[in-house]
């Protein structure tokens, strides 16, 4: 079986989530521990850890056997289970590169002067400051980041004229977030969007995977 030390090397080299499990033979609960101490830059639950293992681990199943039937494999598009995997810092990175394939441009703002602010949108017909939260769909956004992207974008951030501030989250948001969203005039992007952005932008694990390798 393999080791802790070989599963952390494993994970820091692998693109996705599906291409971790495919490179190991460790255990599940082995599997689910290193996502957590290695990958993860919050608290999850080991049950929820298994969990998404369990479940990506039926998918790559059930795709390796429709590609086995296939006379051409087909890239395998990042999905939301992916992006729930990421730490943040990667998600800002991925985030700017599905708007940009969607519409517009979108780029990183700089760490040290973002002040709520990590990536900015500019579409044709506006330019959009969000605050983008990488959380599995188990753990909802609350207005905290509604306040701070909300100052970021309309108080602190003189570099860029905002007509919108905006969160973009892999998961969903609290009463409160959405409440404190409508107050300030906030758009709140969760779930179903993101899948729609990932949908139109097709980004592959290729793509997926020399995002992560410029910014390690």
């Amino acid at each position: 079986m393999t080791d802790q030390h070989t599963l952390k090397d494993q994970l820091q080299t692998s693109d996705s989530l599906a291409e971790f499990l495919e490179t190991t033979d460790a255990s599940v609960n082995a599997q689910a521990q290193a996502l957590i101490e290695d990958r993860w830059d919050r608290e999850v639950p080991h049950g929820r850890a298994v969990a998404i293992v369990r479940e990506e681990l039926e998918r790559v199943t059930a795709y390796d056997s429709i590609s086995r039937n296939s006379s051409a494999r087909s890239p395998r598009y990042m999905d939301l289970t992916d992006l729930e995997l990421v730490s943040g810092y990667e998600f800002e990175h991925i985030l700017a590169e599905i708007l940009s394939r969607v519409d517009g441009e979108a780029q990183v703002t700089e760490a040290s002067g973002d002040q709520g602010v990590d990536v900015v949108w500019f579409r044709e017909s506006e330019t959009v400051g969000i605050q983008a939260k990488a959380y599995d769909k188990q753990n909802p956004v609350g207005n905290s980041a509604v306040q701070e992207i909300y100052t970021g974008a309309t108080v602190r951030n003189p570099e860029y004229e905002f007509d919108t501030a905006a969160v973009v989250t892999t998961s969903q948001y609290t009463n409160s977030a959405r409440e404190a969203a409508d107050n300030s005039d906030v758009t709140l992007y969760g779930r179903k969007q993101l899948q729609k952005w990932l949908d139109d932008a097709e980004l592959d694990a290729d793509g997926m995977g020399k995002i992560l390798a410029e910014i390690r």
